[in-house]
């Protein structure tokens, strides 16, 4: 008879799988989205949500984890968790298009996309008002004598 509790069950004969290869992967998704366990979660378990909402809730207090994030820190730098210029841009043309965006938002949005991505042209704010040294002729004059 399989044992069954809230989250997983577990048949006869068949033990649990080693999870510290989910929870290092865990943990990098969860550098790039601090914000958002249960987005790390599904990018990990994508077929599985109720896992996704388990490991959500219980992984990023887990000490391996921790201990995982710590020294991916360490070793990779908190920068190299940082979406790529690529990530930012198709982040930002998605939230462009969904049906919530007003007319303003999606040309702020268009705006930002396409100084990201290099189609406007970068112009100096500060102008270049470059003026050539006057030359002033003194002339000595007979007064200056008597000073």
């Amino acid at each position: 008879m399989a044992q069954i509790n809230q989250w997983t069950t577990t048949l006869p004969g068949k033990e649990p799988e080693d999870e510290s290869g989910k929870k290092a992967a865990f943990a990098v998704e969860l550098l790039k989205t601090p914000a958002d366990p249960f987005r790390a979660a599904l990018a990990v378990f994508a077929t599985n949500t109720n896992k996704a909402l388990r490991v959500a809730n219980e992984w990023p207090a887990d000490s391996f984890v921790m201990a995982e994030v710590k020294r991916l820190k360490e070793e990779e730098g908190e920068l190299s968790f940082l979406p790529s210029k690529a990530d930012l841009a198709r982040s930002l043309w998605e939230r462009a298009h969904t049906a919530s965006t007003d007319n303003d938002d999606f040309t702020k949005m268009a705006r930002l996309y396409a100084e990201i991505m290099d189609f406007v042209p970068k112009v100096s704010k500060i102008e270049a008002n470059v003026k050539t040294a006057s030359t002033i002729q003194v002339v000595a004059s007979p007064l200056d004598e008597q000073l």
